[in-house]
C-alpha cells in the first residue's frame, strides 16, 4: 500500500482545495481501481494539499506514476480554475509492504503547513514511550521494542537501548524514516521525506494499540506544533500547521473505512496549545529586526 500528498492549487489562496479537484481526483482513482491497476483507494485533503491512499500489489503495480496520474486530473481542474499556486506536481509520499493479518488496523497521518522531522517524536511517542504505549511493559511481542530508522544523518536505533543516543540525533534535526519490530522485523511505521510529510503506522500487536497512537498526541509538546483537526473539517481559513488521521481496516482487497481520527472533540486542547504557538511565532516573526538601509 502507498500513500501520498500533493499540493495542486489551493482556494482561495492557500489553506484549502476546491471540491473541483477532489472531484477530478477521485474520478481518475475511480478509472484505476476500475481497470484494476489498484485495488483500492480514498482521497482527502488536509489544508491546501491533496491526501491519496492506495491498497495495491507492490511487485506489479507503480504505484507512484498512478499517485502522478490522480494528481495530474486535479492540477489540470485548478488550472482551468485559476487556483493559486496551481502549477508542477510536486509528490511526496511513502510505499508500505505488508500481509494484512486476520485484522490489520492501519492510520493514515497527514500534515499541512509542517516541516521535515514533525513526525519524529510523535513516532517516538507512539512506538518507544511506555508511558503512551503501555504494550511495551506488557506485551511480550513488544517488549524487545522498535528499531528506528532515520535520516540526516543516515543511523539506525535499536530503542530503548539506544533511547538517548536516538533523542540526541533527532534533536540535531534527523527525522524518522522507518520503524520496524525487534521481535518480528516487521515494518510498523513509515515517514515520507517531504516538508508536509506523511507517517503511516501499523496498530494493535506486536504495534501500539489504536488508542495509543492517538494518545501521542496529547502528551505535551510531541505533536510540534501540529493541531489536530477533523479530515471532515470544512474550511482552513488560519495559517496553522495540522493534521488529520485516517484509520482503516486493511483487507487484501479493501481498504474498510476510514474512521476519522483526530477530530475528536479529546483533542481540543491540542488545538488551542496550536494556535496559541502558532501565534507565538507569527508575532515573533512580524516584530524581528530588520536591516536598515545605509543613509543616502
Amino acid at each position: 500500500m502507498s500513500a501520498y500528498r500533493a499540493c495542486v492549487g489551493g482556494y482561495v489562496g492557500g489553506g484549502h482545495v476546491h471540491p473541483a479537484l477532489l472531484d477530478a481526483a477521485r474520478e481518475r482513482l475511480a478509472a484505476a481501481k476500475e481497470s484494476g491497476a489498484v485495488a483500492d483507494g480514498y482521497v482527502a485533503r488536509c489544508g491546501d494539499d491533496i491526501d491519496l491512499m492506495l491498497l495495491h500489489d507492490g511487485r506489479s503495480c507503480d504505484a507512484r506514476s498512478i499517485a502522478r496520474d490522480v494528481f495530474g486530473a486535479a492540477a489540470s481542474a485548478g488550472s482551468r480554475l485559476r487556483q493559486h499556486g496551481n502549477g508542477g506536481v510536486e509528490i511526496d509520499g511513502v510505499e508500505l509492504s505488508l500481509a494484512p493479518r486476520p485484522s490489520e488496523p492501519v492510520l493514515f497521518f497527514f500534515s499541512n503547513r509542517s516541516v521535515r522531522g514533525a513526525w519524529s517524536l510523535l513516532a517516538y511517542r507512539m512506538l518507544a514511550d511506555p508511558f503512551v504505549t503501555p504494550g511495551l511493559v506488557g506485551d511480550a511481542a513488544m517488549r524487545e521494542g522498535f528499531r528506528f530508522t532515520v535520516r540526516d544523518p543516515d543511523g539506525s536505533y535499536d530503542l530503548p537501548a539506544d533511547l538517548y543516543r536516538f533523542l540526541a540525533a533527532v534533536g540535531r534535526g534527523a527525522r524518522t524514516v522507518e520503524v520496524r519490530s525487534r521481535t518480528t522485523d516487521e515494518i510498523a511505521a513509515v515517514v515520507s521525506g517531504g516538508t508536509d510529510p506523511v507517517l503511516v503506522v501499523r496498530c494493535e500487536s506486536p504495534f501500539p494499540g489504536v488508542e495509543d497512537a492517538l494518545e501521542a498526541f496529547s502528551v505535551e509538546g510531541s505533536s510540534m506544533g501540529l493541531a489536530p483537526v477533523s479530515a471532515n473539517a470544512d474550511s482552513t481559513t488560519r495559517s496553522i500547521p495540522r493534521a488529520i488521521g485516517l484509520g482503516f481496516q486493511v483487507t487484501p482487497e479493501r481498504l474498510v473505512g476510514p474512521r476519522d481520527l483526530l477530530g475528536d472533540a479529546a483533542f481540543e486542547e491540542q488545538r488551542r496549545e496550536a494556535v496559541a504557538a502558532a501565534r507565538r511565532t507569527r508575532n515573533g516573526a512580524a516584530i524581528q529586526p530588520r536591516e536598515v538601509p545605509a543613509a543616502i
